[in-house]
């Protein structure tokens, strides 16, 4: 039986796999196993579980839906498949001077389907936003194989709320994304200014001070999160500006600034690709308010410490965005008293469980636990609607 498993530590075995090539094999599949239940996926690049299967699911591998073509090549909007690589994406839109800007550390793995289906976001999220604002139009099977084209390609609609959004961060618990009109942007030539700091939470503080300057991404790590690329023991913010316009930064005793090319943000996206080989891990993908940043991080850290856990924080901290990556030894868990712990420290300083990667399965017990009542509610409703006999794995336990 074939074994299914993404980077979260989880694994299943289907009870069957299904390759559909287009949306109307796809339609016809469903409408001939109605009471079939499913998990969507594909790159199975994801860290939360929600591309793989539990026991009598039948795993729905969306790479089939390929193709890459301009519907405006002079606007920039291009079609894709959702089995489409993010490289092949951004390759395909730098052939034609175009630049798209939702970039994850997988890119060479991560589908667009994927991106999609978790609202995903990348270092340029700090300028842009995430994958949300770019996806114009979805063409989106339901449960039952009815096919539905949501959106347009025009670029300004008032006709009722966009319900194409409705699917980006659905996670595949309401339908099936399989292809996307996307918009894209102009490049810009960019220089990388790297800030260095051998205290972690003096280089916190100074997050807000460096936003001033309106970076077009902002990154950073701690120490202990570089081991896996640079191996230098300091704190580092990476801010990326249009070359030969970096302003004067801030004051920051004790600071070392320098400026390099493009290519010095692997020093950044290094550190997600290396450590995947070194102990099993858990991803906390948490987001908060910049300002909570300085007195929660340390509190976090000062948790995992004391329960002597490895663990490795960076992300975009631009936009309050950081990967905490707790490790342990094969076949151990993390108690449920450690993330509860964790979740009530960031709660109190207004954070969410995640800020790009997903609930999946992994998180869903954290999210039925501080999900709002009138956000449950809403989602159950529009499930009930949308996928009524439960075909598709639901964002709650």
């Amino acid at each position: 039986m074939t074994e299914i498993k993404d980077h979260s530590g989880l694994s299943g075995h289907p009870v069957s796999i299904f390759r559909p090539a287009d949306a109307e094999e796809l339609s016809h599949f469903l409408i001939s196993n109605p009471s079939q239940k499913y998990r969507i996926g594909a790159g199975l690049t994801g860290v939360s579980g929600g591309a793989v299967p539990e026991a009598g699911e039948c795993f729905v591998d969306m790479c089939g839906f390929q193709g890459l073509k301009w519907v405006d090549a002079a606007k920039g909007i291009l079609e894709a498949g959702a089995g489409v690589t993010m490289k092949e994406l951004q390759g395909f839109a730098e052939q034609s001077g175009w630049f798209f800007p939702v970039i994850p550390g997988s890119w060479d793995r991560a589908t667009l389907g994927g991106m999609i289906a978790c609202n995903g976001g990348s270092a340029w999220s700090l300028e842009v936003g995430k994958i949300a604002p770019f996806v114009m139009q979805l063409e989106v099977v339901m449960p039952n194989g009815k096919i539905l084209h949501l959106g347009s390609s025009c670029t300004k609609v008032s006709e009722g709320p966009a319900l194409q959004q409705l699917f980006v961060g659905s996670e595949g618990t309401l339908g099936f994304v399989c292809s996307a009109l996307l918009r894209c942007i102009q490049p810009v030539e960019l220089q990388i200014c790297r800030v260095s700091h051998p205290d972690f939470t003096t280089l916190v503080r100074a997050i807000p001070n460096l936003l001033s300057t309106y970076p077009k991404m902002l990154e950073m790590a701690e120490s202990d999160a570089l081991k896996f690329s640079s191996k230098v023991n300091e704190a580092v913010v990476w801010m990326a500006y249009e070359a030969g316009k970096i302003p004067k930064l801030p004051a920051l005793e004790g600071a070392n600034v320098s400026i390099h090319g493009l290519g010095a943000i692997e020093e950044r996206f290094d550190i997600g690709k290396n450590l995947q080989s070194y102990k099993p891990f858990m991803d906390f993908d948490i987001s908060f308010p910049i300002l909570e940043g300085p007195e929660l991080l340390a509190k976090l850290k000062a948790l995992l410490n004391a329960r002597k856990l490895e663990s490795a924080f960076f992300g975009h901290a631009g936009d309050g965005n950081w990967h905490v990556h707790v490790f342990h030894e094969p076949g151990f868990q993390l108690s449920h008293v450690l993330v509860d712990e964790f979740d009530e420290i960031l709660t109190a300083h207004r954070g969410h469980i995640s800020g790009e990667h997903g609930i999946g399965r992994i998180h869903r017990p954290r999210f039925a636990k501080k999900a709002d009542a009138g956000y449950r509610w809403l989602y159950e409703s529009v499930k009930a609607q949308l996928d009524p006999t439960g075909q598709l794995p639901s964002l709650f336990p």
